[in-house]
């Protein structure tokens, strides 16, 4: 009996002390991977609140932060299953990132412990081994029986939520284990008592039993001492270092994290740009659309304006505790959301509201909108909000852009100082408009033309350098982005020279102007960033055509302007003291200007509070590029941000379009194996693009004095019946009906922007010289350059059928004076011009090329043209860009209704109106349905047919 009992003891004595030391081992032999041995992530939120897992492995949780070490996998929804094998398993459960949580861990419902007391902020990192080893970090082991098991996990402490992990594994393997000091404590502490125990209680020859397995026990937790690290700890910023500014991206105030746009997408993507890691770290879906986008200075919280959806997206934050949340709110504010910018502190986010020309203020405590401000002026886009360095964000100053230019009074349509650019100021003591600073138009471009024509001077030989010898202004139009340096805001823009001759480089300007916050006067320091092009003794040269945004740096009076058509970025210094910019060459090749080469599309830039690095989100590569901005400046790293469509489908070919559409440069394929690929055939030295004047399709609404007489840019998305899936009805194209392909603008290529075109000959090189309007050959089909296996021609054609979106009214359609100016807009037959589903009766009726007889004058499809009394010869634009009469007399294409309301203040061919009301008050023209009788005789009547014109967007029901 005592000698069974004896053989008893000494077997638990055997298993403690296995037990003891194998839970050593497990606290430090190495870690291997899952199913069984992976580690695995986990999402969570507040405390009391089950985990979850990681999208996309449980579309219910939140988008965790990956391990950028030890591989590591995503669990899927909770619970967690998995079959323990003969001898049980450990499970082993580690907080990361940011320390401070604690998990309690359930199996079948049944808690079987709690991991370790945390202590505050240990900043871990995102790998679960050396979270495991940081001390103060919670973790918990816990030895698990053979067979089944469902797993789920609750924080019961938690700091806004993060990502955790787990790993599931047999016995023996590396796990640090948070009960080091307890298990040695333990051990000691028995060895002691076994020794000094009176011999009444234990006697001595047991106290010399227990002596081995406590020793174990001691052991085991010394060991885990032995490899405790040193805590590295981290808090982030409230405030932002300098003045902040709407952008496609945003970053956090430590320079830790950005938020890209991915507005094609409908999504934001979130990077780690900490150490140069420019690691991707999930896509999130948002609403329609978001073209702006806002972080608050402690990456709390992220924002998205989702332009189409009409509203302000919130996704929660905790990205230094490794979790991104799904979105938990969508706020309404105006019409088509493009611009976000946070208040120094981030307590107030200001929306641009384009399409209903306000600002929405935004409360970043309670994520409601506080106020709306209108009177901003058409069109407001670019955002820019100055920072005195204090906590109060109500003495600060907030400037708008308006995006177009607008008419100035006593100047007609068609000349170089027509319009002049806009900017609002608003004040954020009382979030009211204050002020709108007018900028001037540049009166001397630094090129020449050879002819002036509304002048009537016909151009001479440009063959002739003599010849240059008449001045050309421009004026600021598609002010997209603002960045406020010291006493002044600076507004890159396109600078619209409509006056003739056409030529390429006396046509549209790239200009940065500035403005002196303390006059809130234009500063007169406007330059052209083309000029420093065109004085460089290098070459090739590439001309800065398209400057969409730019940003400054924080400590030196330097700043970046990025080009989107020349898909690179251009530095400029500014003078403190009088707002005077020059662009800067490059210091290692003095001949030359100093361009960045950067993504496809470039559209929005930040830089770092260090001004070490500068990140630029590429719209049509839909990638970030990073800039380094220490010492000598160099690209160095492409990241991308949201997927391409698939290769062979439609939305790849429009997605080449919308490439070449917005290029002017374009790469082509070579056109045999192994040659060089084609490149630059899109305008000469880089200087013009469809989008130059046609932004996102649309219109820049100048009126161009061109080879047929003055016409306004027609906004691209009225060319095809959108409601044909097909897109195979289309409207004559130019006001005069001149052309009945869009093969036919091959033209423009060449003529408006200098380029060699992508019509080839049958070596798939050679420009094909036999181009022309309407006859005798159609355009369409023919030999073409290629992009990626496309059609350049072709993939452009899709671009405009499916790309082109049309704006969003934000006028209601069932407003009573609406219905009724629909009434009076069909009983005055304004449909026998404008019906139908196009909001026009003009189209293309045959096949091209049309029959001789459809042709007047070899120039214009004469049965498309309505003839309304908008032509008037005597006017001073009215004339060709080589000084001649021009066409109009036989009437116009009568213009598409839709979206109308989104081109301020300038209508008709030649801009003569500035309002829709202007235009109704024409007799013959609101008559011309009715045989000369005039039905709408009364400003009322006409008053609600502008109402109703306003509402015409996408979602309108064509009258027909």
């Amino acid at each position: 009996m005592n000698t069974r009992f004896d053989v008893v003891r000494k077997g638990v004595r055997v298993v403690f002390c296995v037990l003891a030391l194998s839970l050593m081992l497990a606290m430090h032999l190495g870690a291997s991977v899952i199913t069984f041995g992976t580690y695995q992530e986990f999402g969570f939120s507040d405390a009391g609140i089950s985990a979850t897992g990681c999208d996309p492995a449980d579309p219910s949780g939140p988008f965790c932060i990956e391990s950028s070490g030890t591989v590591a996998g995503l669990l899927g929804a909770a619970p967690w299953t998995f079959t323990a094998p003969v001898g049980g398993a450990v499970l082993t459960v580690t907080d990361a990132f940011l320390s401070g949580e604690r998990f309690e861990i359930f199996d079948f419902g049944s808690s079987i412990g709690l991991t370790s007391v945390p202590v505050d902020n240990i900043d871990c990192g995102d790998d679960p081994v050396p979270c495991l080893a940081t001390a103060g970090v919670s973790i918990g082991i816990f030895h698990l029986a053979a067979g089944n098991h469902s797993l789920t996990i609750t924080p019961t402490i938690s700091n806004g939520g993060g990502s955790a992990y787990l790993l599931v594994d047999a016995p023996l393997t590396n796990v640090p284990e948070p009960g080091s000091w307890l298990l040695m404590g333990l051990g000691l502490t028995m060895v002691v008592l076994a020794k000094r125990w009176p011999a009444i209680v234990l006697p001595l020859k047991r106290r010399r039993r227990m002596g081995i397995p406590l020793i174990c026990l001691a052991i085991a937790g010394f060991a885990r001492l032995v490899y405790q690290p040193i805590p590295v700890q981290g808090a982030g910023p409230t405030m932002f270092s300098g003045p902040t500014s709407s952008q496609p991206l945003a970053i956090t105030a430590d320079d830790a994290f950005l938020v890209v746009a991915n507005p094609d997408n409908n999504s934001v993507s979130f990077f780690d740009v900490r150490l140069d890691r420019n690691r991707r770290l999930a896509e999130v879906p948002v609403q329609t659309e978001p073209n702006g986008v806002a972080i608050l200075p402690d990456g709390s919280k992220a924002y998205a304006a989702n332009t189409v959806s009409g509203t302000v997206t919130v996704v929660p934050l905790n990205l230094k505790n490794g979790v991104i949340f799904k979105p938990t709110k969508h706020i309404v504010v105006g019409t088509e959301p493009y611009g976000l910018a946070l208040s120094p502190n981030g307590r107030k986010l200001y929306v641009s509201n384009s399409r209903s020309d306000s600002v929405s203020v935004i409360d970043t405590a309670t994520d409601t909108v506080t106020k709306t401000i209108f009177g901003v002026g058409p069109e407001p886009r670019g955002l820019a909000i100055t920072n005195d360095g204090d906590a109060d964000d109500a003495d600060e100053t907030i400037y708008v852009t308006q995006f177009l230019a607008l008419p100035v009074a006593g100047k007609l349509d068609g000349q170089d100082d027509a319009k002049a650019g806009h900017v609002t100021v608003i004040a954020a003591s009382t979030d009211t408009v204050t002020g709108n600073i007018t900028i001037k138009p540049l009166a001397d471009t630094g090129f020449r033309a050879t002819g002036d024509a509304i002048g009537r001077v016909p151009p001479g030989d440009p063959g002739n350098p003599a010849n240059f010898t008449f001045t050309t202004g421009a004026y600021p139009n598609q002010l997209n982005n603002i960045a406020v340096k010291g006493g002044f805001a600076f507004v890159p823009s396109v600078g619209a020279s409509p006056n003739g001759p056409v030529r390429f480089d006396v046509n549209t300007q790239s200009l940065l102007s500035a403005i002196n916050r303390t006059s809130g006067l234009d500063a007169g320091q406007t330059i052209n960033l083309h000029l420093a092009v065109k004085n460089q003794t290098g070459s090739p040269k590439l001309f800065n055509t398209l400057p969409w945004a730019l940003a400054f740096k924080h400590g030196a009076d330097e700043g970046y302007v990025v080009i989107a058509a020349s898909n690179v970025v251009v530095k400029v210094s500014v003078n403190p003291s009088t707002g005077a910019a020059a662009v800067r060459n490059d210091p290692v090749n003095s001949t030359r200007v100093l361009q960045l080469p950067v993504g496809r599309n470039p559209r929005g830039i930040v830089i770092n509070s260090s001004d070490t690095r500068a990140y630029v989100m590429n719209y049509v590569s839909r990638d970030l590029t990073v800039l380094n901005l220490a010492g000598q400046e160099s690209t160095m790293a492409t990241v991308l941000s949201a997927k391409q469509p698939a290769a062979g489908s439609l939305a790849e070919k429009v997605q080449i379009g919308k490439e070449l559409y917005n290029t002017s440069v374009g790469v082509f394929d070579p056109p045999t194996l192994g040659a060089p690929a084609i490149t630059g055939r899109m305008s000469a030295n880089g200087w013009g693009a469809c989008a130059t004047c046609h932004p996102s399709g649309l219109s820049d609404n100048v009126v161009w004095i061109f080879a047929s007489g003055p016409k306004r840019t027609i906004p691209q998305h009225t060319n095809f019946d959108l409601t044909d899936p097909n897109r195979t009805s289309m409207r004559p194209l130019n006001w005069s009906a001149e052309r009945d392909e869009q093969e036919d603008f091959e033209l423009n290529i060449r003529a408006v922007s200098g380029g060699e075109g992508l019509i080839v000959q049958g070596d798939g090189v050679t420009p094909e010289s036999a181009v022309t309007n309407l006859t005798p050959l159609a355009n369409g089909g023919r030999s073409q350059l290629k992009v990626r296996g496309v059609g350049a021609w072709d993939a452009l054609k899709a671009y405009v059928q499916y790309g082109i979106r049309p704006p969003v009214s934000p006028f209601s359609k069932s407003d009573p004076n609406v219905l009724a100016g629909r009434a009076l807009f069909v009983s005055a037959n304004c449909q026998q011009c404008h019906g139908g589903p196009q909001w026009t009766t003009a189209k293309i009726r045959f096949t091209p090329p049309p029959v001789a007889g459809l042709i007047s004058g070899g120039e214009e499809i004469s049965g498309e043209l309505r003839n309304v009394g908008t032509f008037n010869s005597l006017a001073l634009n009215e004339v060709r860009q080589n000084g001649a009469p021009p066409l109009g007399a036989n009437g116009y294409v009568p213009p598409s209704l839709l979206s109308v309301f989104a081109f301020p203040q300038s209508f008709l061919h030649n801009g003569a109106a500035i309002s829709l009301d202007e235009v109704l008050n024409s007799v013959s023209h609101r008559s011309a349905g009715t045989s000369g009788v005039d039905t709408l005789s009364s400003p009322a009547d006409r008053s609600k047919i502008v109402e109703f014109l306003k509402t015409i967007d996408a979602a309108s029901t064509p009258v027909p």
